[in-house]
């Protein structure tokens, strides 16, 4: 291998152990030993591919919001033309691959929260990304008078990341189907019939 493939690979092992760990025991309990433990790399070997935690973690919440991002918008280039057919097709599309796998659910709704100011923008910015498709569906298939359709979407963003984080990590959780249900229910309340 070359040096840059030596990097690369070594990358993919901490994204991987970041994943698992994050996903599982959280970002403040995750140190870059342990990472560097779980990736069987050197310290060194570390910074070489990554300024530090919140870098790993950026880089592994940005992976996840990708896939997500690709899932909903095939779910709704798939969808009717309805209002309920969109909502169904991206809220299914969207927490079914949330919480397919709980340690994506917990990096992108609990541990990217954790980390804290470096990540906001990230965030916000994600927030907004999905917001804009959201307004956009919106505006294409509603009409709502004297809402500002982008601040309704953040809005229904914010109760379906709750669901979430209370369907992965609540006492009790949230069976799937109840999960889809109420987030469902949640966005057709809030459109116009």
């Amino acid at each position: 291998m070359s040096a840059q493939e030596r990097v690369a690979e070594r990358r993919e092992r901490v994204l991987a152990a970041a994943f698992d760990r994050f996903g599982t025991k959280g970002y403040p309990a995750t140190t870059i030993d342990l990472l560097c433990a779980d990736a069987k790399i050197s310290t060194r070997a570390f910074y070489q591919c990554f300024d530090g935690r919140e870098a790993v973690l950026s880089a592994v919440y940005n992976g996840i919001v990708s896939e997500a991002m690709s899932n909903v918008r095939g779910a709704l280039d798939e969808a009717g033309d309805t209002p309920r057919d969109l909502v169904r097709a991206g809220l299914y599309a969207y927490i079914r691959y949330m919480i397919t796998d709980e340690r994506r659910a917990r990096i992108a709704h609990v541990e990217v929260r954790r980390a804290g100011d470096p990540l906001l923008p990230e965030r916000l910015r994600t927030v907004n990304e999905f917001a804009a498709l959201m307004a956009g569906l919106m505006r294409d298939h509603t009409v709502i008078e004297g809402i500002d359709h982008h601040n309704l979407a953040i809005g229904l963003i914010g109760a379906v990341q709750e669901l979430i984080t209370t369907g992965v990590q609540g006492d009790p959780r949230c069976a799937e189907e109840d999960l889809l249900k109420t987030a469902e229910y949640i966005f057709l309340a809030a459109l116009p019939n």
